[in-house]
């Protein structure tokens, strides 16, 4: 697994601050997953709207929902906001577990990035 952080984009006159970004890809399991919490969580402290993106994922086992349904109501106890982008494999897990998909769950980086301007911390509610 391999996991990048892009810095949120600094506020300019005519925009806020943008959301960091950590994208992820390769494998998701019980080996790995708090490794994605370690560089997600000290964003949410430095009070850091994130997205999540799981779209090179390749494979995702149970211990990976944490990352997609836990991880967001942690970002709300931090008030910043947290949306997840995913893909098939990530989606079919949230299937198998007979889970719906979340509302801050998104295909792509754009509606994330749209959602977290518009909707904010209350994707995580």
């Amino acid at each position: 697994m391999q996991v990048d952080v892009e810095p949120p984009m600094p506020a300019g006159p005519a925009f806020a601050r943008g959301p960091a970004v950590v994208s992820v890809s390769g494998e998701i399991d019980a080996s790995n997953a708090k490794d994605i919490d370690s560089r997600v969580e000290p964003l949410f402290a430095r009070r850091h709207d994130v997205i999540i993106d799981l779209a090179a994922v390749s494979f995702i086992g149970s211990c990976g929902l944490w990352v997609v349904v836990g991880l967001p109501q942690v970002a709300r106890t931090y008030g910043v906001g947290c949306a997840v982008v995913t893909n098939d494999t990530v989606d079919r897990l949230l299937h198998v577990v007979n889970h719906c998909r979340p509302p801050w769950v998104f295909d792509d980086r754009s509606s994330a990035t749209d959602a977290l301007a518009t909707e904010g911390l209350w994707l995580a509610s």
